[in-house]
């Protein structure tokens, strides 16, 4: 339906892109895939830029995914920012180095309560020597879609 780029703000030369999904014609998801910076600073920027970019008029169902580049968890994390908006979140896993992964650098998220069944990583022979991280998979229940349960206080695989 749409699909575009998002420069997001550091040293390094990070993006994200959005994409607006039609779903069925009466349902749309919005996926964010993004890859954050190395710096903790850098990842706390990035972070509120994409939560600026969801507080449009409307509170779609959102998926996001990608190399966020975070390790740290609770308060230490630059990505406490995200916790109001996307919520308590399936145990994160590791993806990173893909040859021995230690650290879970790499996140699925969504807006809405239950909207992610479970996270893997795809770990075979080939996606070990593909990438340095691991591809992670969610299960998706596309039910939750029309759910109005934000994460604030038929399933599919993507």
């Amino acid at each position: 339906r749409d699909v575009h780029q998002i420069k997001l703000p550091g040293l390094e030369p990070r993006g994200a892109v959005v994409a607006e999904i039609d779903l069925d014609g009466s349902r749309t998801l919005r996926i964010i895939a993004a890859h954050l910076g190395l710096l903790r600073r850098s990842r706390s920027q990035q972070a509120r830029v994409v939560l600026d970019l969801m507080n449009s008029p409307d509170e779609r169902p959102t998926l996001l995914l990608g190399d966020l580049n975070e390790w740290r968890l609770g308060n230490r994390s630059a990505l406490n920012t995200l916790h109001a908006t996307f919520g308590p979140q399936p145990p994160a896993v590791p993806t990173f180095p893909s040859n021995l992964p230690l650290l879970a650098l790499d996140r699925i998220m969504a807006n809405r309560h239950g909207m992610i069944a479970a996270i893997d990583a795809h770990d075979t022979p080939l996606s070990r020597v593909a990438s340095d991280h691991l591809p992670l998979t969610a299960f998706v229940r596309l039910e939750r879609v029309d759910d109005n349960a934000l994460m604030s206080p038929a399933s599919q695989r993507v």
